[in-house]
């Protein structure tokens, strides 16, 4: 009998124990680094290196999409296509050159107009060109020989 007595009270003093203890015991706090924002916040990256909660001071960066079109490959001019708009590089080279040109559609929605040509390849990596939303643009090759031509969309 003295043991089980013995058990029972070496349980039940544990159990007052545990009681106790959990009682007690509360959540601690972490804290982030100094200059970082609180753990549960998004937060955006600052020029200085900080970290600083996402609010209306420090919204959430957006970045425009990337975007290249294709518009001739293997001396074939691809069909016109749209482009989103903003500042585009057109990137060019042919095997022998006649004359490229790149075209966007007019007002009447039916006629292509030229906007720039290229009677050579490109020497200081592409030419800068600015589309409004939605134009559309195409190539017009003539007496040209493995031509490639593309535009690819600066990000802003």
């Amino acid at each position: 009998m003295t043991r089980t007595k013995t058990r029972m009270g070496a349980a039940g003093i544990m159990a007052m124990l545990l009681g106790c203890s959990a009682g007690t015991a509360h959540a601690q706090q972490v804290a982030a680094p100094a200059g970082y924002a609180p753990l549960t916040a998004p937060c955006t990256s600052q020029a200085d290196g900080r970290c600083a909660a996402v609010s209306g001071d420090t919204p959430m960066p957006v970045a425009t999409r990337a975007e290249r079109l294709v518009l001739a490959g293997n001396n074939v001019a691809a069909a016109p296509v749209t482009a989103l708009g903003g500042l585009y590089i057109l990137n060019q080279s042919c095997g022998g050159y006649g004359s490229l040109t790149l075209r966007y559609l007019a007002a009447d929605g039916v006629t292509m107009l030229p906007l720039l040509t290229r009677t050579a390849s490109d020497t200081g990596g592409g030419t800068n060109i600015y589309l409004g939303a939605g134009a559309v643009v195409d190539i017009s090759l003539s007496g040209t020989t493995g031509c490639n031509a593309q535009l690819a969309r600066v990000p802003a």
